[in-house]
């Protein structure tokens, strides 16, 4: 019986010795590994980023408030606007740079 809680005893001493083992081969390939990503050059030139964005400018009515935008198909966007009590949506065609449509969703009195 003593026998076999000294054999038990030595495979927890292996096994704790293993499981150390194992941690210090973790944290240093961590550490290899990050210092690696340091070594890295990661830097993007400003000239990739500026072929890359294309600038749209619009000029939006003094007294609309911008309600929420969004991309739609074939690159349109969708702009939701309030101006003058009323709910504008106003489409834009990205590839032309032009409005491509004005729709105006006004109150009406009657009720349903």
């Amino acid at each position: 019986m003593s026998s076999n809680i000294k054999v038990i005893k030595i495979i927890a001493i292996i096994l704790g010795g293993l499981i150390i083992l194992g941690l210090v081969a973790l944290f240093y390939g961590l550490a290899n590994s990050y210092n690696s990503l340091e070594k890295k050059n990661n830097n993007i030139s400003t000239k990739t980023i500026e072929k890359k964005v294309n600038q749209f400018n619009f000029l939006q009515p003094k007294d609309a408030q911008l309600i929420s935008s969004s991309l739609g198909k074939n690159n349109e966007i969708l702009l939701r606007y309030i101006y003058q009590g009323n709910n504008l949506l106003v489409v834009l065609d990205t590839k032309t740079k032009k409005i491509r449509s004005i729709i105006t969703l006004k109150k009406e009195l009657v009720k349903w």
